[in-house]
């Protein structure tokens, strides 16, 4: 698996950092920094290059962890040669390709550009992102401060000597919701208040609430949700004219989706309504694995669904070991090597302190306060959690959220206060084991319309 996390941390696909671009640098200008560590060069400077980042190859190996017996150079082939812990890479000068070979086998990465040799130097080049990708190290680029960045993963998980014994508890006390199918019954309300709303001042408030109760049955193949959702508004305004606007909607709501193959259905006669649907109880369906798929590369959705079930039923070590290896470095200051420090400070055994018959973790960091604490029946078996956070923005936006479970019963509640508004959620549900399966799609005889293929037409419709 790779990058599954970067859309959330960067916003990039994997592509755009093989052949690192340095868009802000200019040539030698730009830094490399290697398991958090950042690297000097002496003899030869990095280069820019067809718009791409390319390293000394000697001391870009070296940085990586080559020795210098590791590394060799055919001067008839005119090919670099570099071996470490089983595996071998093979780059041409001129060619746009690495060879890999390794326990797996031989394969070939492709490239837009190739290694070359500088003649101010007599030094050899190589793009960074082609050779890390090959060693399927994390690479990232940070603009701002023109840096690249290759994290070892295996390397930095190698040197981690944190214990995670009551993390591992606490997935087991969360595998039993996710084993067997499970129904949960609860409600939820949501109330958004908009402040200065219109775009003149005149509107003083508008205030929106959504309120149902619902259920849901889960399991790891699917997942069935079914709500009686009712949607108020009411504004008033202040000026030359008053106007008040109040309504009430009711927006039962229905959802099935099949989790091995991404497909989602969501039914809402109110929404269709809005779409102008000639039949109010179609089905809408969003195809998550091919649209993930599309932007992130083959597989992205089932490494992912691999990652939220956690199937590495190893531990809590492992599935944070995977989810490092999945989240490419956004910054010099926000490494592999940074962010499992942060887990460490909030997830390791060492980060928590017996309280009574419970075990708390607290964090702080950039204007966050967190609290994890981890329940239990006075010993070793976890029973339930609670988290407790709180975020200040210098903006002037601030959030509070707490979530909390203990045996069958789940409650959250989140607050979020911002100059233009302020918004309130509450929900709650009681989980318990069901003998009945979920429905991951339709009835049979539904009509069902793909959403992607109603954006088309709406598109074509209207000639944007």
């Amino acid at each position: 698996m790779k990058k599954i996390w970067h859309s959330m941390l960067c916003g990039g696909a994997l592509a755009a950092l093989l052949c690192t671009p340095a868009l802000a640098a200019e040539e030698g200008d730009f830094s490399l920094v290697v398991n958090g560590e950042p690297v000097s060069f002496t003899d030869a400077l990095p280069q820019l290059k067809d718009d791409r980042s390319f390293l000394p190859m000697a001391a870009t190996f070296q940085a990586l962890g080559y020795g210098e017996g590791d590394i060799s150079w055919d001067n008839d082939a005119r090919t670099v040669t570099a071996e470490k812990d089983g595996v071998t890479l093979l780059l041409a000068i001129g060619k746009q390709e690495i060879k890999v070979t390794g326990p797996e086998g031989e394969k070939i990465i492709p490239t837009d550009v190739a290694p070359y040799i500088d003649p101010a130097s007599d030094r050899t080049y190589i793009p960074v992102g082609l050779v890390a990708d090959a060693l399927d190290y994390n690479v990232g680029w940070d603009g701002n401060t023109a840096t690249v960045m290759i994290d070892d993963v295996d390397a930095i998980l190698a040197a981690n000597t944190a214990t995670y014994e009551w993390m591992d508890r606490y997935m087991e006390y969360g595998r039993k919701y996710t084993q067997d199918a499970c129904q949960v019954t609860g409600g939820y309300q949501m109330e958004l208040t908009a402040k200065d709303a219109a775009e003149d001042g005149t509107l003083e408030e508008g205030r929106f609430t959504w309120k149902g109760d619902y259920t849901m049955l889960q399991s790891q193949k699917a997942l069935q949700f079914d709500t009686n959702m009712v949607f108020n508004t009411s504004a008033s305004s202040q000026g030359d004219v008053s106007l008040d606007m109040n309504a009430s909607i009711d927006m039962d709501a229905a959802m099935r989706m099949d989790l091995e193959t991404g497909k989602l259905y969501f039914q809402s006669k109110a929404l269709s309504g809005m779409l102008g649907a000639e039949k109010l109880d179609s089905w809408y369906l969003l195809d998550l694995k091919n649209t993930m798929d599309g932007l992130y590369g083959s597989g992205y959705y089932q490494d992912l669904l691999a990652l939220a079930y956690q199937e590495n039923d190893g531990g809590f070590g492992e599935a944070l070991a995977l989810l490092l290896r999945e989240v490419t470095p956004v910054s010099p200051d926000m490494t592999t090597k940074d962010m499992l420090q942060l887990y460490n400070q909030l997830f390791s055994d060492q980060a928590f302190q017996k309280s009574g018959s419970s075990y708390v973790s607290s964090f702080q960091w950039e204007g966050m306060d967190l609290t994890f604490t981890l329940f239990t029946n006075g010993g070793s078996q976890v029973n339930g959690y609670a988290m407790e956070m709180s975020a200040n923005d210098p903006s002037g936006l601030s959030m509070t959220m707490t979530a909390s479970m203990k045996n069958d019963k789940m409650e959250m509640n989140m607050e979020i206060d911002d100059t233009m508004m302020d918004m309130t959620m509450t929900m709650d549900g009681e989980y318990r084991r069901s003998g009945t399966k979920p429905a991951g799609a339709p009835p049979a005889g539904a009509e069902v319309v793909d959403v992607m293929d109603l954006m088309l037409s709406m598109v074509s419709e209207t000639g944007v």
